[in-house]
């Protein structure tokens, strides 16, 4: 039997709540780029006004429960994207440690481009065969979990008015070119919950938020915009930000500040459920998606040829690859050119710039 590990990553936090700690993280997220001061003290600003993140401490109880629950049958590691401890790091230890197979878990519940190809791309091994399980937001405890946290609050408000707000973070509408299963899933996941609680159709609705200056327009309606558009509004709202299990910065400010804050300036009752943090059924959740993949099919991961760089900033003309260089592209790319022809398709430029290349013709 091949020594198994699982690897629970999430996306990660500041070390310490520093202008330079900030500064680390934010620099990490951008590739390596340093953000413009202003965009650094506006995020460090942000994590002051919440006193910190409880983010890490909070993954590092879940990943303990869940190791707990797994002794014996695989050895639990624990890795950012973007801080301390980094997936390559802990990758180097698993290796050390004669680990043969790893089950990787994020701890985002549903798939994108944009989020589990960013982890994805770090899965680099010659010894460890991998396995990445893509979304697991269906599992009937994480859909309870929401049900009956929502209800509590349906049965507080009691006779006044209130509407569901789903909200999850928002993605390029470059998604959208790109059949992007992530958008789909999102409604899909409200859809569940609604129906858990016997919501008609005006009694919630879906919003997207926390999206970044990337240089490119992102799926809306965004949370704050969507409030401010509405001509009538209920005695309450209730915000469920259903991308995120954990209590962060995406849940503790942009929701617990700019849409209370905006909710108090409107005149209506602001409701927030508990995430789901540590609490026994979030757990359940992830032990039964482990359950489901931990004797499924392990590969060396070939990261270059199934994942692309979503925060790629655009490359001068030297730096793009070179002509006898064989071209690679994600395989969703592949499909999407086959399917409309590279003419029809609007692509990342670093994509773009290799089709340029390799076929010697520009594509607008």
């Amino acid at each position: 039997m091949s020594k198994k590990a699982v690897l629970m990553m999430t996306f990660g936090s500041p070390e310490a709540i520093s202008y330079e700690a900030v500064a680390e993280f934010f620099t990490n997220i951008r590739r390596g780029v340093r953000p413009e001061e202003d965009e650094i003290k506006t995020l460090y600003d942000n994590y002051v006004r919440i006193g910190g993140t409880p983010l890490q401490a909070i993954t590092r109880e879940e990943v303990r429960l869940v190791a707990e629950a797994l002794e014996g049958q695989a050895k639990v590691y624990f890795a950012n994207k973007f801080s301390r401890p980094f997936i390559p790091d802990v990758i180097a230890q698993m290796e050390a440690d004669g680990i043969e197979d790893c089950l990787c878990l994020i701890l985002e519940p549903h798939f994108s481009y944009y989020s589990v190809m960013g982890y994805e791309k770090f899965l680099e091994s010659q010894t460890i065969r991998f396995q990445v399980i893509k979304d697991w937001y269906r599992e009937p405890a994480l859909i309870n979990y929401w049900v009956e946290e929502i209800r509590k609050i349906i049965q507080e408000i009691g006779s006044q008015t209130y509407r569901v707000v789903f909200s999850a973070h928002s993605v390029p509408v470059l998604a959208l070119e790109f059949g992007d299963p992530y958008i789909d899933q999102i409604y899909d996941n409200s859809r569940l919950i609604a129906e858990g609680l016997g919501l008609a159709p005006d009694q919630y609705t879906n919003t997207w938020q926390s999206e970044s200056d990337i240089g490119m327009p992102w799926i809306k309606p965004d949370v704050l915009e969507y409030l401010r558009e509405q001509s009538q509004h209920p005695d309450h709202y209730i915000f469920v930000p259903i991308a995120f299990i954990s209590e962060h910065i995406e849940v503790l400010f942009d929701n617990d500040v700019e849409c209370q804050e905006l909710c108090h300036e409107l005149g209506v009752g602001y409701k927030r459920p508990p995430m789901p943090n540590t609490d026994p059924r979030l757990i359940e959740a992830l032990l039964s998606t482990i359950a489901k993949h931990l004797h499924g099919d392990y590969k060396i991961h070939q990261a270059d040829e199934t994942t692309f760089d979503e925060m790629a900033a655009p490359r001068d003309s030297d730096a793009i690859l070179k002509e006898d260089q064989d071209i690679q592209m994600p395989d969703f790319v592949k499909k999407l050119i086959a399917k409309k022809g590279r003419e029809n398709v609007k692509m990342p430029y670093l994509v773009k710039k290799m089709l340029e290349k390799k076929f010697g013709k520009k594509y607008d």
